[in-house]
Formats: C-alpha cells, structure tokens, sequence
C-alpha cells in the first residue's frame, strides 16, 4: 500500500513544492514519509486497502476519535526519512503539519490522514468504494469526519459526497482545504477567519 499511496500522492502541489520537479524522486521521497507516518501507527489507526487480481491499488489510513492526528513516527522511522528526504524537506513538511494542525477541530473525530488510488487506476470509482469502506468503519453515529487537501481535484472529489469546506489555508504557497463531514457547524463558511494567504471487478476492502 505505501507505494501505491507514494504514486497516488506524486504529483500533488505541496509534494511538487516540497520535492521539486522530479516525479521519481518524488515518489522516493513520498515513500520513506509514509513509512514514517503510518507504519508506527498501525496500532492505532484503521487501514484498509482495495485490490485488483490480488494486487494492491488503493488504500486509507485514518485514526479514531481521541487521536488528533497520526502518532510521533519512532526515532529509526525518522532517520529512514530523513536519510531519502533531507533536513531541509523534513522541515518543511514539519511547518505544514503544525499549520495544518491550527484548523483541526476540537470536537471528538475520525481524521482520514490519507486516501489515495494508484494513478493508473483512478477515476475508475475506486476512491469512492474506499470511502463508502471509511463510513461503513465509523458507523451511523454522530462522529464526525475530518481531512486535509492540496489537491483542488480531491476537495471536489470529497465535497460531491457530503463533505463542507470548513477552512482553506496557504502554506508555502500552497493552498490546502480542511473538510468536514458531520459537524454539528459544518454549514458555516469559516475560511475568511482562519486563511492565512491568498469498470473493474475489484476484491472488496480489506485489512
């Protein structure tokens, strides 16, 4: 799943930002990121993967209520990172979490920290059954539902299935969208208060 999730994300704004123009390295650089975030927080997210002939083609991270945000990555994941990413993107990546972090609510929450569909197979319905999966997890109940996006193809993507815009900020001149689906204030417009700046068979989800 972590490398199809580093393909997935490959050419978002704040990646081509972060990592330069390189989609290789961009990949690579990708890669040893998600492998800090998410294989240390195994235990304490909820993942699931789609497959296609028993390959892997898409997948989610996201954590309950009670966890705001993926877990500190251990100190040998943030070597790992550093060695394939360097200071400098470390850094910055750093900045865009604590931004970002700003504009999380406090109310209780499930937080999708990343969701993504190899290139060669989106736009084939794909992110759709992955987040039909995500609901099917959190349930009927009122927690509501909360992720972050530099992608503007994505925000609509979220938006066209019962997501509100609940804050947009700019970091490093890259504007990134906050979402929300089931807050209890989720029809407010709180953007201006908080911007900074300007047919395939498929295996169903699965651990």
């Amino acid at each position: 799943m972590l490398d199809v999730l580093a393909r997935a994300f490959r050419d978002n704004p704040m990646n081509i930002e972060i990592h330069g123009p390189n989609p290789n390295r961009r990949v690579r650089a990708n890669r040893a990121g998600l492998c800090a975030l998410v294989l240390d927080s195994q235990n304490k997210a909820a993942v699931r993967v789609i497959k296609h002939e028993n390959q892997v083609v898409g997948g989610f991270v996201a954590t309950p209520p009670g966890h705001r945000g993926l877990p500190r990555p251990s100190l040998s994941r943030q070597i790992g990172c550093f060695w394939h990413q360097g200071a400098r993107a470390m850094l910055r990546w750093g900045e865009v979490s604590r931004g970002l972090a700003r504009s999380r609510p406090d109310l209780a929450h499930w937080y999708l920290a990343v969701l993504g569909v190899d290139p060669e197979y989106q736009g084939r319905g794909l992110g759709g059954r992955l987040l039909e999966a995500l609901f099917k997890l959190v349930g009927g109940g009122p927690t509501p539902l909360y992720l972050e996006s530099d992608r503007p193809e994505s925000v609509r993507f979220y938006r066209g299935r019962g997501f509100e815009k609940r804050a947009e900020r700019v970091v490093h001149g890259v504007s990134c969208w906050c979402l929300g689906r089931g807050f209890p204030d989720e029809r407010v417009d709180l953007c201006d208060s908080v911007r900074l700046a300007r047919p395939l068979e498929l295996d169903p989800p699965t651990e």
